[in-house]
């Protein structure tokens, strides 16, 4: 009988460790936000894994578009790379004019990501903060989802900061941008298409 409970016993006890195990390279694999700044003169993308822990846990991919910095990740740092949950593409305001219309280009072309993933231009003091807990992206998203309802014109999410660059005639539209003085902030930030143009690729 003792024999019998131990041989059950040691059957549930693999079965559940390989759930465990299962669940963990799932998860390990599923980037839900990005970052972009500039670091010592070179642009870096750092990718921010899903996971239930209070701090994030971030993978930084020096590149100089998106499209490699992912391809970078998968290969090197991040293996079965996926991007279907992302949901917050930040861009450094330094960085910004370089990568930004490239950066959603790119998106556009991938049927895996999501359509309302949000794109935002921020100070390095957001990007700091979005490094020190999970908490901070989703209260960006509250901020994001608040100007939009305030100022429809304002352009929050990749897809629609895609239509933007592509339509004729305006000279600019407005993106979000998140400023981190005191406490975390939202305002509009104007974008120049022509300006922009001379760093698209």
């Amino acid at each position: 009988m003792r024999r019998a409970i131990s041989i059950l016993l040691t059957v549930v006890t693999v079965i559940f460790t390989g759930c465990s195990n299962s669940r963990q390279i799932e998860t390990a694999s599923i980037i839900k936000n990005v970052s972009v700044d500039r670091r010592g003169g070179q642009v870096v993308y750092t990718f921010y894994r899903l996971t239930s822990a209070q701090k994030p846990w971030g993978i930084d991919v020096p590149a100089d578009s998106f499209e490699q910095a992912c391809a970078l990740a998968g290969e090197k740092f991040i293996p079965n790379l996926s991007l279907a949950k992302l949901e917050l593409l930040m861009l450094s305001e330094d960085v910004y004019e370089q990568v930004m219309q490239d950066d959603v280009d790119y998106i556009s072309t991938q049927a895996s990501f999501s359509p309302i993933a949000y794109v935002t231009i921020c100070d390095d003091g957001a990007i700091d903060r979005i490094k020190e807990t999970n908490r901070t992206q989703t209260l960006i998203e509250e901020q994001l989802i608040l100007i939009k309802k305030n100022n429809p014109s304002v352009n929050i999410n990749y897809l629609s900061i895609f239509n933007n660059f592509a339509r004729e005639g305006e000279e600019s539209f407005t993106v979000p941008y998140i400023s981190s003085e005191k406490e975390l902030k939202v305002s509009e930030f104007k974008i120049d298409r022509e300006k922009m143009k001379k760093f698209s690729k």
